[in-house]
């Protein structure tokens, strides 16, 4: 027995707001991946300030540069600028691949039949 018309638009409904859903749910996550990517931001620039003061500080308590005593003073610093480097390319690279998932996806016409709904016998018309 074929489906019945409203059991097609049922279906037809279901598909578009599942569809609708998953899109959403993409958009929240990749919403997400960008509000890490600006806290990553201005962490960053916080460590970068941090050291542009010690390089400053040293440079006028001294009148020059020391290398080997500003590093000493500034390796943690580059350390953690390094790690939010790396943090924020795997979120960039998060961020690249849910939308090149989009262009992967096939657009769905939900109001055109299914395969099985194309296939299946239709009853003759009923004499009465």
């Amino acid at each position: 027995m074929p489906p019945s018309a409203f059991d097609n638009f049922f279906q037809k409904v279901k598909s578009a707001t599942k569809q609708a859903a998953d899109n959403t749910a993409k958009q929240a996550k990749i919403a997400k991946y960008r509000m890490n990517l600006m806290t990553l931001q201005t962490e960053k620039s916080r460590f970068l300030q941090t050291v542009g003061i010690r390089v400053y500080t040293m440079f006028l308590q001294n009148s020059r540069i020391l290398g080997d005593q500003l590093f000493d003073q500034v390796k943690d610093d580059l350390g953690n600028i390094e790690r939010i480097d790396v943090r924020m390319q795997e979120l960039e690279e998060n961020i690249a691949e849910l939308k090149s998932k989009d262009a992967e996806l096939e657009i769905k016409d939900v109001t055109s039949p299914t395969e099985e709904q194309k296939e299946a016998p239709k009853e003759p018309p009923k004499e009465g």
